[in-house]
């Protein structure tokens, strides 16, 4: 009896490893899919495995997933419970992945073509809101309480903060930026496409060189990484997401008493482009400095230019009552 338990235990373990690799396997096959075939950067198609991996978590647990029982009820379910959370907004990047899922499954074979045009879609309007942004005030709060000394690494943090506010760089280019990557002879960053798939180069500008060369003097820890900003706690490596440099500067903007909001990096690319725009640079210049491949990325600035758009303005019509 106690055998016959003790060998069915340990099948019950061999399947759940098994269904387990499959799963991975999958998730594994499926992002390759979506960087080789679709050429998403590694922060999009992280997401996009996010939200597949609690789909097939819901789906079909821990069982090896048949796909041929795949309905699109089970889709709507998933989706309304994501969608009904009051942690987020409601937004259209779970139905994306799982779209992106079923077109990966239609090319292997695995489920009939246009299965995910059966999913919802939730309708956004383009240019209907500001995209968030901080004033030129807010951001040299926000660089003064990077150097707070009561931070974890204060050098590193303000030279982070200096990089996304005067360059306008992305946090995950940021995570990314190499010892090798600096000319300090000439001035210039040289930026390896990673989310347009182009290299582009920045001027090296003076506050932000010196912030850099004081990190790398003083306060980065000895490490064979080329990698610039390091960890702060040992073993310093470099950062594995670039969400960490959202918190680094999420924690400034909450000592600066700044109103914290999604994607805290971000705001100071959005800072950093509104700037540029408000001193008279052109769309094609900032698109350039930005890396966005297309000028509509860009133009939503446009919003945020009051000045320029208080000129434009028509006025308001009288009551003529």
């Amino acid at each position: 009896m106690a055998q016959s338990e003790l060998t069915c235990g340990k099948q019950r373990t061999e399947t759940r490893t098994r269904s387990i690799t499959c799963a991975a396997e999958f998730l594994s096959e499926f992002d390759a899919y979506l960087g080789a075939v679709k050429g998403l950067a590694e922060g999009t198609r992280r997401k996009y495995g996010r939200f597949v991996r609690g789909f097939l978590d819901v789906w079909c647990s821990d069982d090896p997933p048949n796909w041929q029982d795949l309905s699109i009820e089970d889709f709507r379910g998933y989706l309304h419970r994501e969608l009904s959370s009051k942690r987020r907004r409601p937004s259209n990047s779970p139905i994306v992945a799982l779209r992106a899922m079923l077109r990966f499954l239609t090319v292997m074979g695995l489920v009939p073509s246009g299965l995910e045009e059966a999913l919802p879609r939730i309708r956004r309007w383009r240019h209907a809101t500001l995209p968030a942004s901080l004033t030129n005030d807010d951001v040299e709060r926000l660089i003064k309480c990077g150097v707070d000394a009561a931070t974890f690494q204060p050098l590193r943090n303000t030279a982070i903060i200096l990089l996304l506010a005067r360059t306008g760089m992305r946090a995950a280019e940021v995570m990314h930026l190499s010892l090798d990557d600096v000319d300090w002879a000439d001035g210039i960053i040289h930026i390896r496409g990673a989310k347009s798939r182009r290299d582009r180069d920045l001027p090296l500008l003076r506050d932000v060189g010196r912030a850099l060369l004081a990190y790398i003097k003083r306060e980065r820890p000895p490490s064979s990484y080329r990698t610039i900003f390091l960890q702060a706690l040992p073993p310093a490596r470099p950062f594995t997401d670039s969400s960490a440099i959202s918190r680094i500067v999420r924690r400034a903007l909450n000592r600066a008493g700044i109103a914290s909001a999604r994607g805290a990096a971000h705001l100071l690319r959005h800072a950093a482009a509104t700037t540029m725009l408000t001193r008279g640079m052109s769309f094609k210049n900032i698109a350039d400095v930005l890396g966005h491949q297309s000028l509509q990325s860009t133009a939503t600035y446009a919003k945020l230019d009051m000045p320029s758009l208080a000129r434009i303005a028509m006025p308001w019509p009288r009551d003529r009552s």
